[in-house]
């Protein structure tokens, strides 16, 4: 089949090599306009770079139901697939494929619908969670589902390693429903409307630590936040990156936030209920360091109160 793939960051550029290395063939790509990062400097993001290397067609509208349509409909494909691509199609962009548009979507639908089902899995402590290939309707995640594989949560994953095992999942499970919709064997199953549930925007004040809250929802919190936005307290009058930790029983009478522990064993913050031994962090203007690391070239110790 020939495939038009709307992709922007690391995730859709997984699904778009499980793409590049099957039968099929990408026609185009379309991703988000390169946008200015750090420092000015132009962003070219995950898509691009891996169709560059291809040497694949690219188009990156502003707008793509304003501007794209006329240049899509010239395109010579019969399906288009979508994954992470960041913005929202129109009836007439979704009527332009012979096949029509599938998405992989990083949940289990009619779960988390929205921009950020991984971050959102694991900030409400799920144990599993998966893919859906899904024919894309007009309203946001509601279209029939084609196919569905699910994968664990283990307890050492995060937004980053929980999006690779997704993606790679993703891709498996587009493989089989290219293979059906070619050979006229697929067949959609709507989704149950009332138990749909939805994820909100990710912002940076979400990453913001409370040490009042339980110590596995402190975890959970700095998993779904790595690598990005990264949860955060203060040390020190500075702010304080998490990006590893574990909950751990605390017998302790201490303040909420207090550093209980600060040794080669380990970095222990008390918690509303339990605590939580810090593995790798990152002080202002700092590298990212394992806490035994941190600890012997940083001003902390026991009894120091973070937040």
């Amino acid at each position: 089949m020939n495939i038009v793939f709307l992709g922007t960051p690391e995730f859709g550029a997984d699904v778009l090599r499980s793409l590049i290395s099957s039968a099929h063939k990408v026609v185009a790509v379309v991703c988000q306009p390169d946008r200015a990062g750090n420092r000015n400097k132009v962003e070219v993001c995950p898509v691009k770079k891996l169709a560059q290397q291809h040497n694949l067609d690219i188009y990156q509208f502003e707008n793509i139901s304003k501007d794209g349509v006329s240049v899509l409909k010239q395109i010579a494909a019969n399906i288009f697939v979508t994954a992470a691509y960041g913005q929202l199609l129109s009836r007439e962009v979704l009527s332009i494929p012979k096949h029509g548009v599938y998405n992989v979507h990083g949940s289990l639908l009619p779960e988390y619908r929205g921009a950020a089902p991984v971050q959102f899995a694991l900030l409400n402590g799920n144990k599993k969670t998966g893919v859906t290939i899904m024919k894309t309707a007009l309203a946001m995640d509601s279209g029939d589902v084609a196919l569905q594989k699910s994968v664990d949560i283990e307890e050492a994953d995060n937004a980053e390693t929980l999006l690779k095992k997704l993606a790679k999942l993703g891709g498996e499970a587009l493989q089989e429903v290219l293979w059906q919709l070619q050979n006229n064997m697929l067949k959609l199953q709507p989704q149950d409307e009332s138990k749909a549930t939805f994820c909100k925007k990710i912002t940076a004040e979400m990453a913001k630590i409370n040490w009042n809250n339980k110590n596995l929802d402190i975890f959970n919190q700095i998993r779904a936040f790595n690598p990005s936005p990264v949860a955060y307290t203060v040390l020190n009058g500075d702010n304080f990156r998490i990006f590893d930790s574990r909950p751990t029983d605390c017998n302790i009478d201490a303040v909420n936030g207090q550093v209980i522990e600060c040794s080669k064993l380990s970095l222990t913050v008390k918690c509303g209920s339990g605590a939580l031994k810090l593995l790798s962090v990152q002080a202002a203007g700092g590298k990212v360091l394992g806490y035994k690391d941190f600890i012997n070239g940083r001003k902390i110790k026991q009894g120091d109160i973070l937040g």
